[in-house]
């Protein structure tokens, strides 16, 4: 069999895309498996009290698009452990420490946010009709679909887990619940 120029690039973008698509989501998987080792820590019984935390993420003044995930990491010497949350598409999020959303311990923290722009592509190709069976076949699309414009796109900063400049403090009596964590343009 005699693979012609045109099927034989199909052949190697598809397996290409196929590596990249695992990539990402290999990328992915390996970020969500650190925060949980991250919130679940080397275990033991010393758990320090946690507070009920949650709030919303803005962007310049409006809900951040997208969703994602935020971090709070402890700020200097401060005994304790990272809580971590997922940003919801309208920019709420709950934080979490030792179980689902039980908050987070008192303390000032290092606010990081992940951006949710990308969506992977189906994987399954299917003819305009709606069947597997080659008639009208069209191949799935490879690359990632973007989900959030350009201009809704948070800087990259806030990802920085050393360099984010957002920072706050969760305090035992306080409204730990309605926090507001703005995200400024650059």
């Amino acid at each position: 069999m005699f693979l012609t120029k045109g099927t034989l690039r199909r052949v190697l973008l598809v397996r290409i895309s196929t590596m990249i698509s695992f990539k990402r989501r290999t990328y992915a998987l390996c970020f969500f498996l650190n925060l949980s080792f991250m919130m679940i820590g080397c275990g033991g019984d010393d758990s320090l009290p946690v507070y009920p935390t949650g709030g919303v993420v803005l962007y310049d003044g409006k809900p951040m698009v997208g969703g994602g995930a935020i971090s709070f990491t402890p700020l200097s010497a401060q005994k304790g452990k990272m809580a971590g949350g997922i940003i919801k598409e309208d920019g709420t999020f709950v934080m979490s420490t030792y179980d689902e959303g039980d908050g987070s311990i008192a303390g000032e923290f290092r606010v990081v946010v992940y951006q949710t722009t990308v969506q992977e592509p189906e994987t399954v190709a299917e003819d305009s009709d709606g069947t597997k069976t080659g008639k009208n076949f069209e191949p799935a699309p490879s690359e990632p679909i973007q989900t959030v414009d350009k201009k809704d796109r948070i800087p990259t900063l806030y990802s920085d887990a050393v360099k984010s400049p957002i920072t706050v403090k969760i305090e035992p009596d306080g409204q730990n619940e309605s926090l507001s964590i703005e995200l400024k343009p650059m």
